[in-house]
Formats: C-alpha cells, sequence, structure tokens
C-alpha cells in the first residue's frame, strides 16, 4: 500500500531533523498537507457520486470498479503525505503502527472476500455458457440448465480496529497520521463494501462495513447516502448481470429454442466476463501492494528494534 516505503522516503535515514516547536498544536504547513490530501479523496469521492446521480451507472460492473481504483489512489496519497510530513516508518508511535497494521489486515481480509465473491459470479457465467453451448444439440436440456446468477452470500467479516488517542501536543506527526487514517479507513472500507453489495446483491455486507467506518468526509457522507437509497429504490444486483438474468428468464419462458435470445445472452455474459476480469485484476494487484508495503512497514520495524 505505501508503495515503495524506502523509495518514497520512508526510509530510515532521515527522522532526525525534527523542527523546534513543531509539535506545538499543528503546524500550518502540517495543516496544509493533511488539507490537501483530504481534497483528493474528497474529489475522487465527488466524481463517483456525479457519475451516481446521472443514474445510468448505478452498480454497473464499470461504476464499481471505478469506485474501486479509489483504495489504491488514496493508499498512494497517503504515503506521499507521510514523506511530505516527514514521519517515516521509524519515527511511527506504537499507537500508529497498530493503527496501520490493523488497517491493512482488513483491507486483505476485504480482498479475499471481494475475491471469492467474484469468483462465485464467474463460477454462475460459466454453467450458463455451458448451458448456452447445448442450446443446439438439445434446447430442452439447455433450459433445463439454465439458471440465473444468484448472488447471496451472508457470509461477513469481523473487523478489527484500534482507535488511537493521540496526544495532540506531544506529537504533530502522530496526529496527522491518525487523521489521515480515519479518511483513508473510511473511504477504503466504504468502497470495499460497495463493491461486496453489487456482488453479493445485498445492502448488508454495505452496512455492516460501513459502521466500522467513521464517515468523516462529507462527500462520503453524501455518497453513501445517495448509495442507500439507489439501491433500496433499484434494488441491489450489479447491472449486467441484471441483464444476463433478463434474457435467462426470456430463453426459459419462449421455451423453445430462440436464436435471438440465445445471441443477447451470449453477448451479455460475454460483458459479464469481461467486467468481472478486469475487477479481479485490480484486486489482484491492490492485494499485492498492500501486502508488500505491510510486509515492508514489518520488515523496517523489526530491523529498527534489532
Amino acid at each position: 500500500m505505501i508503495l515503495q516505503l524506502s523509495r518514497l522516503g520512508f526510509s530510515h535515514h532521515h527522522h532526525h531533523h525534527h523542527h523546534p516547536g513543531r509539535h506545538r498544536n499543528m503546524s500550518q504547513a502540517g495543516l496544509t498537507s493533511l488539507q490537501a490530501f483530504r481534497s483528493l479523496v474528497s474529489e475522487n469521492l465527488n466524481r463517483a457520486l456525479e457519475s451516481l446521480k446521472l443514474g445510468s451507472e448505478f452498480l454497473s460492473l464499470t461504476w464499481i470498479h471505478q469506485c474501486f481504483q479509489m483504495v489504491p489512489m488514496i493508499n498512494n496519497a497517503f504515503a506521499k503525505l507521510m514523506v511530505e510530513i516527514d514521519y517515516p516508518v521509524t519515527s511511527w508511535e506504537d499507537c500508529s503502527i497498530d493503527e496501520y497494521l490493523d488497517y491493512t489486515i482488513n483491507l486483505l481480509d476485504l480482498m479475499n472476500y471481494i475475491s471469492s465473491s467474484i469468483a462465485r459470479v464467474n463460477q454462475a457465467r460459466v454453467s450458463l455458457t455451458h448451458a448456452l453451448s447445448l442450446m443446439e444439440r438439445s434446447p430442452a436440456l439447455a433450459i433445463e440448465r439454465m439458471n440465473e446468477i444468484k448472488t447471496h452470500d451472508h457470509s461477513i467479516m469481523e473487523f478489527k480496529d484500534t482507535r488511537c488517542d493521540v496526544d495532540r501536543k506531544r506529537n504533530e506527526n502522530a496526529c496527522i497520521f491518525h487523521e489521515a487514517m480515519i479518511v483513508l479507513k473510511s473511504t477504503g472500507f466504504w468502497v470495499c463494501g460497495v463493491v461486496l453489495s453489487g456482488l453479493k446483491s445485498e445492502v448488508d455486507p454495505t452496512m455492516k462495513i460501513m459502521v466500522n467506518s467513521v464517515l468523516v468526509d462529507p462527500s462520503l457522507m453524501a455518497l453513501d447516502s445517495v448509495f442507500r437509497k439507489k439501491y433500496m429504490e433499484e434494488g441491489g444486483i450489479v447491472k449486467e448481470v441484471e441483464g444476463v438474468n433478463e434474457s435467462v428468464r426470456m430463453i426459459i419462458s419462449s421455451g423453445i429454442h430462440d436464436c435471438d435470445g440465445g445471441m443477447e445472452l451470449k453477448r451479455r455474459l460475454e460483458v459479464v466476463g469481461n467486467g468481472l476480469k478486469s475487477l479481479k485484476e485490480e484486486e489482484e494487484c491492490l492485494f499485492a501492494s498492500v501486502m508488500a508495503a505491510r510486509n515492508e512497514v514489518v520488515e523496517t520495524l523489526r530491523r529498527n528494534n534489532k
């Protein structure tokens, strides 16, 4: 997550030059850096909100993917912020370390959940593709094997969360770290909740995950309320998956060898396949980078404590 910590100045060489007076409440420089980080997050959330308000995009695989891409971007912005305020891993407070390690482990767990949800939807897609291939030879058998893609799954993860009480007077950097971490967590978890809600077709995962995210960002609150409203109105199934299910229902109800319906279903299955593929790639990429950064932090701390 904190991409190549060493490259970004997280290395443990230059944490000795603390400036006098820096720790008296938050300095202008510190505040400016934190604000810049927050606005970057808000901009992204607002973009997602705009496309959500336009309506056509709601819970499409493309929209979900767009949301998902916010996570690595915000993670990188967080890493840059740590460099800007000169708060390398080696000078992190215990509380900062715990908070970071909890965040990353929760994020990795969420990636695993997302990964298995993608696999489940994909499995259903593969079965349908197979049923469709039987259409030529034995339409009756094909229709018998046509099942809508069902995405419900009630498993939900538990969260471990460290809340930090930072002595604001003592350490400005720890304080900025913590403030930024709140934004990072709430946005990251919210986005993962949305991805899961779409893949599982239920709003529950989002709600459970969002309970863990303190919605400090006004843009996130706005996005959250529009999302929930739409979810309730339009039902929370991914648009492209709903399209596949519609085709399946049409073929089943026409009951005969429906050539046009078959072609349309084939096309829709391909769209779902491609969407899932790019979501899966994004998830794997994020998982790898979070894992690498986490390991690097742990390794840096280990070396430092020798």
